[in-house]
């Protein structure tokens, strides 16, 4: 089975030219242009902004956004929507996080061979002793006529693709896992750890209520197993993350860094993902098993007039390595639901003394911002440099204190 794109249409060919003749008939029949909406539009596709900046958010279709920066490129993974989440996982490449070039082949594709069936969600990728290495979460059989969620492991000899398979699931609690980040320790000889949630689905309380938590489990060196067993991180406890006694509180995406301070970070969103009010708030430990606090000044990214919904981030540097940036998603509809776009931010993260780190983000933005530094020079290269190919592609970013 071979799935295609074209990498200027998010639909199949006849569906696009279909939707294309339609929209050029309504065009000559009302003054309002309709080119905007046009199938054929490229799959990047920005906000208009001044020379020199980018604007939020960035056109691309996706939710649970995970980059990997390789060798000067970003490598985007994410859930896709839903007319192909149920197959496997797409990639995007840029080189200055603005503007993406989806790959048409899947970097991942579901065959009759894999474990997973559907549902194919929040993908995390890493660069690890010379192979690519796709961790995610997939529906598939776990025991005669049930089905749940299972984290699983892919590798390729490329960032684009085609993973394969190799262990799934990776390991089994009986319950439900979900939002898998794999966290390379650089002060333990890249030690790996695995984060994930307990998903609300399958997640039963004592008091018989639903909730999501977060998790994290060492990885054996070669990364297709665990030792020993989970640890518990957190679980919802500050107002902004819901009401425990209505079953909407949820504590999942977990992203993890170290600071030089000996301190470790770690981002989460919090609410139900289709929730106007989902949003992210951080914690810090001073190992990756924790114990963990959240922040107080927690959520750090919320919702505002302009933009729904915001979360489920990971953090990449800026091209030249003097800035971080929050990579995530925001709700097409103000009002929440299922469609999500892509979205970057600034964040500024502070080493306090004693070990405490403070993280700010500069959004979410919806007016121009300036482009991440170091994009300007590539632009004065030449106008190919902004998206690679996968003829010219060649890891956890360590610029800019992100660690492993």
């Amino acid at each position: 089975m071979n799935v295609r794109r074209c990498r200027r249409c998010r639909r199949s060919r006849p569906i696009a030219h279909l939707l294309t003749v339609c929209a050029l008939a309504l065009a000559s029949l009302t003054c309002s242009p309709l080119l905007a909406r046009d199938p054929a539009r490229p799959a990047t596709r920005p906000t208009l902004a001044p020379a020199g900046t980018y604007t939020n958010p960035l056109g691309v279709d996706l939710a649970d956004p995970d980059v990997l920066f390789h060798e000067d490129v970003y490598y985007l993974y994410a859930t896709s929507d839903l007319r192909y989440a149920n197959l496997g996982y797409f990639v995007w490449t840029s080189r200055d996080l603005v503007h993406w070039e989806e790959h048409g082949e899947m970097a991942l594709l579901r065959d009759h061979a894999t474990w997973g069936s559907h549902n194919f969600w929040a993908p995390d990728a890493l660069h690890y002793n010379g192979k690519f290495y796709l961790f995610y979460s997939c529906v598939g059989p776990v025991e005669p006529g049930e089905t749940s969620h299972r984290i699983c492991a892919a590798v390729a000899d490329s960032p684009v693709g085609p993973f394969k398979e190799v262990r799934a699931p990776l390991f089994d609690i009986g319950k439900a896992v979900i939002d898998a980040h794999v966290f390379l320790d650089p002060a333990n000889g890249n030690k790996p750890y695995l984060y994930y949630s307990l998903d609300h689905s399958e997640n039963v309380k004592r008091d018989g209520r639903r909730r999501s938590e977060l998790y994290v489990v060492p990885l054996a060196p070669d990364l297709l197993s665990i030792e020993g067993e989970p640890t518990f991180c957190f679980g919802a406890s500050q107002p902004w993350e819901g009401k425990i006694e209505l079953e909407d509180t949820w504590n999942e995406a977990p992203f993890v860094m170290r600071r030089d301070n000996g301190t470790y970070v770690m981002t989460y969103s919090a609410r139900v993902f289709s929730d106007p009010l989902y949003a992210v708030g951080y914690a810090t430990a001073r190992s990756p098993l924790g114990p963990w606090t959240k922040a107080q000044e927690n959520p750090i990214l919320k919702r505002t007039r302009r933009a729904s919904g915001p979360g489920h981030n990971s953090i990449v540097p800026s091209p030249d390595g003097k800035e971080l940036f929050v990579v995530y998603h925001t709700h097409k509809d103000l009002e929440g639901g299922h469609d999500r776009e892509l979205n970057i931010d600034r964040l500024t993260v502070t080493d306090e003394p004693g070990g405490g780190v403070k993280l700010r983000i500069a959004g979410p933005t919806r007016t121009p911002q300036p482009m991440p530094s170091g994009a300007r020079a590539l632009a004065a290269e030449s106008p190919s440099a902004q998206a690679p190919t996968a003829s010219n592609t060649t890891s956890r970013p360590v610029a800019a204190g992100i660690g492993q």
